[in-house]
């Protein structure tokens, strides 16, 4: 029997997933360890509905917009592959479009991981209610255990 696991951290560039990373490292991290960061990218400036309106008068804006947002995610990616080189740890960064919550698991599913890392926000429940929630997602979706990390407040 091996001690190889693989272990997926879902990250976005937000406190919430440095925390996540930082509780992996810090708590549950082995030597064999397989990575696999999970980095979904949303278009944020693409689902604005302002960006929308303006994308029928000039064409050029979304061009501009999806240069922006790849500019923005391959610093995101670059920060990731950092954290694991930094920390000589054995892994691979998986980025996925679409909603965050599905890319996860699919991911988690393809890869046969063990377990998943995310971190939470920490909305409230009404928040939750009416935007849903990454986490929730995973949670409630995965077919393997999700730990979620809170931010220290």
């Amino acid at each position: 029997m091996t001690d190889e696991r693989t272990v997926l951290i879902a990250m976005d560039g937000s406190e919430h997933a440095d925390c996540a990373f930082t509780y992996y490292k810090d708590n549950l991290y082995k030597e064999h360890d397989q990575l696999v960061i999970v980095y979904c990218a949303e278009y944020k400036s693409l689902n604005n509905q302002q960006s929308l309106t303006m994308m029928s008068i000039d064409p050029a804006l979304v061009t501009n917009l999806i240069m922006e947002e790849e500019k923005e995610m391959n610093k995101i990616a670059e920060k990731f592959e950092a954290l694991v080189k930094d920390h000589k740890m054995k892994g691979k960064l998986i980025r996925v479009g679409g909603e965050p919550g599905p890319g996860i698991c699919k991911v988690a599913q393809e890869q046969n991981a063990d377990f998943i890392i995310t971190g939470s926000r920490g909305l409230g429940t009404v928040r939750r209610t009416f935007l849903g929630s990454v986490s929730d997602y995973i949670v409630h979706h995965s077919h393997v255990p999700v730990l979620v990390c809170r931010q220290k407040t």
